[in-house]
């Protein structure tokens, strides 16, 4: 019976919030209570007889979800490109784009009340490329030193199994009493572990830290996604600048403006809707307010911009405005 408790655990359970849940609990967040007190919180008999065929039933019979509009980009994107981001990837295309939108648009338009053309366009080039490699190099770095954590983790937690198994015995138990397994079910599964320290090892990294390793390509996905990120949103704001004459300034930064206006709403809108609930009507809103939010912080920071450089040359001497 443990051995078959291990398998399921390993092979259905997942961490997430304070611990384990079923794979079906997962996939049906309103049964998720339920299911867990009569997977975990049973007997070891009947936990022990979850076969994965009993898994596949409950996830055939699983409801489909009331809003697929997410499933909808996701796949757009796959079938037009070939590619499927992952999750990470489209984090950090978030943080990249975040960024590109809202700090050259902000420098492009408190430029523009310095009356050049000329002068937006290599500060804004400028801005662009020290941006892509600062936010790059800092999403390498700081991917590396997830890496790096968890390494340390690795060793720490093997070096707690392999020198003091009294201990591990411990965390094995603190990790499965909050889901209601009694002293007579933690013994079997710690007995079950005491005698592969791999697995030992795994159980405490995946369930009591809820940890994952990370990809070994990881701090370098991440540097070239976020900064490209950063490149393609930095990019949009300077184009108008490049369309009109040198002393057309103010006419590139009211397209600028529009550009922007657009943009921003439309990346804050899908954004929140990659990240958004189920139910089609609450997630629609959270879109439609997320496409708000975005627009005013960058509008905001243009806004700070304008009035910064204005305030400076207005408190200039005249002979230097």
């Amino acid at each position: 019976m443990g051995v078959v408790l291990l398998k399921n655990l390993f092979a259905y359970g997942q961490p997430t919030g304070a611990g384990l849940i079923t794979t079906s609990a997962r996939a049906h967040p309103a049964q998720k209570t339920r299911r867990c007190e009569k997977g975990l919180n049973g007997s070891l008999v009947s936990t022990a007889s979850l076969s994965s065929g009993d898994l596949e039933s409950q996830r055939s019979t699983t409801p489909a979800e009331p809003c697929n509009s997410k499933s909808w980009i996701r796949g757009t994107w796959t079938a037009l490109t070939g590619f499927r981001p992952t999750a990470r990837m489209i984090s950090d295309a978030i943080i990249g784009l975040a960024d590109g939108m809202t700090v050259p648009f902000a420098l492009t338009a408190g430029l523009s009340s310095l009356g050049s053309t000329r002068i937006v366009q290599l500060g804004g080039i400028a801005e662009v490329i020290a941006g892509i490699i600062s936010m790059g190099v800092g999403g390498a770095l700081g991917a590396k030193a997830e890496s790096d954590g968890f390494k340390a983790l690795m060793a720490d937690t093997t070096k707690l199994v392999l020198g003091s198994s009294a201990d591990a015995i411990d965390l094995i138990h603190e990790t499965l009493q909050p889901y209601g397994f009694d002293l007579d079910q933690r013994n079997v599964i710690s007995e079950q572990l005491r005698q592969s320290s791999e697995k030992m090892v795994d159980f405490l990294i995946r369930f009591h830290h809820q940890e994952k390793e990370p990809d070994s390509s990881r701090p370098w996905s991440c540097g070239i996604t976020i900064g490209l990120g950063y490149g393609v949103g930095g990019l949009i704001p300077l184009i108008p600048y490049f369309c009109v004459g040198p002393h057309e300034v103010f006419l590139a930064l009211y397209i600028s403006i529009g550009v922007m206006a657009v943009t921003l709403f439309l990346f804050g809108y899908f954004k929140t809707v990659l990240l958004a609930e189920k139910d089609c009507e609450k997630s629609t809103w959270k879109a439609f307010k997320g496409g708000l939010w975005m627009l005013a912080l960058g509008g905001g920071s243009a806004a700070v911009a304008v009035g910064a450089v204005y305030g400076i040359q207005m408190a200039s001497p005249p002979g230097e405005h």
